[in-house]
Parts: structure tokens; sequence; C-alpha cells
């Protein structure tokens, strides 16, 4: 799965690109990563980046999916145009569900479609508070929502909020612990026991 830019401002100037060229650097370099994972040897010509008979290795023997995250609008597009799938993060089973509507709406414009199950969101599971570090990057990513709709707070809420994207039309989930957990064993332990039973 890929990104436009960090999470985390403090990485951002780890991928430096021209200023304002931000966008238009990720989608010429997801042109050519499609080249590179399905022909070889590649020659590219682009504004960013050019190869002369690049040959990574072999040629995957069957299609390798991308799959971009991101909830911006022109992101979600960009999913449309350039992707997969879509792995969301922080946001309600609603916005998750108009995140499909605009990234179908741009892949049919595209002149192609988005498998309906490559659709996915990442969800952390907190027990008895949100975390310090996570309550900040939720504040700083989303200073509009209330962090208690984005975090699922124990496994009922995990259950129920899964149940929420299913029937907004997500198939995919990445169940993370908020927090290092004291066992991982133990959280696992509770996502068989508590999730598993939902997957179809």
């Amino acid at each position: 799965m890929f990104g436009l830019r960090p999470a985390q401002p403090s990485e951002v100037q780890l991928f430096a690109v021209p200023a304002g060229r931000r966008a238009a650097v990720f989608d010429e370099s997801l042109v050519l990563l499609r080249l590179l994972m399905s022909s070889s040897p590649v020659s590219f010509q682009g504004q960013f980046f050019t190869v002369d008979s690049a040959s990574p290795g072999p040629v995957p023997a069957k299609r390798l999916d991308i799959w971009l995250g991101g909830s911006a609008p022109a992101g979600l597009r960009r999913v449309g145009r350039l992707a997969d799938g879509w792995l969301g993060a922080l946001l309600t089973p609603a916005e998750a569900g108009q995140a499909i509507g605009v990234i179908q709406e741009a892949a049919a414009q595209a002149g192609r479609v988005v498998d309906p199950d490559h659709f996915g969101i990442s969800l952390a599971v907190a027990f008895d508070q949100i975390p310090g570090p996570l309550m900040a990057s939720v504040r700083r990513r989303r200073p509009d929502a209330d962090p208690a709709a984005l975090v699922a707070m124990g496994w009922d809420t995990a259950r129920r909020m899964i149940e929420e994207y299913v029937a907004a039309g997500l198939t995919k989930f990445v169940v993370r612990p908020a927090a290092q957990p004291v066992s991982f064993a133990e959280f696992t332990d509770g996502f068989v026991r508590e999730l598993m039973p939902l997957q179809t």
C-alpha cells in the first residue's frame, strides 16, 4: 500500500520532491511502478523519472495490486484513476462509504472499475482509554472529529464498527492495537475470539 506523503510531518523531509509537485511526482511514480511490475525490461521517459531498459527482476506471474491510502478528495480520485484498492484510516463508517463513492466515480471517469472487494480500513482498538500518542495523532489529522468515533474502545465497539463499515461497502480490515499491548498473544486471542466470527 502506498500513500502520497508520510503521516508524520517530521518524515516529510526524508522524501524530498520539488515544491508543489508532490502529487505529480507520486502519480508518475505509480505509472512507472505499474510498468516495472508488469513487463521487463522497461524504458520510461517522464517528467521526473527516467529509466532505460530497467529490469528489477522476474515479472510476477500474477498481477500485483497497488493499494493507496489517504482521504483527501484528490487522493481518493487518484485511487480511482491509478490504483487497485484503498485502505483508509481515521474515518467513520459513513465517511468511508462516501470515500468509496468518490473513488468509483473517478474510476468510471477513467474507464476503469476498482474491485468492490478492494476497500478497507485500518482500525485501532484501545482498551480503557485512547493512548496519548494516538490521541495526539487523531487531533492533528482530524481536529474536527470525535476520537471515540474513529478508535474502537474494546472488542464490542470494534465488532459494531466493523459491521457498520461492512454496511458502508468495506471488506478489508487491518485491526491493530492502539498501543503496544502488554501481551500480543492476549490481543491476538481476543481478536480471534471476538472478530474472527465476522469473517465471511
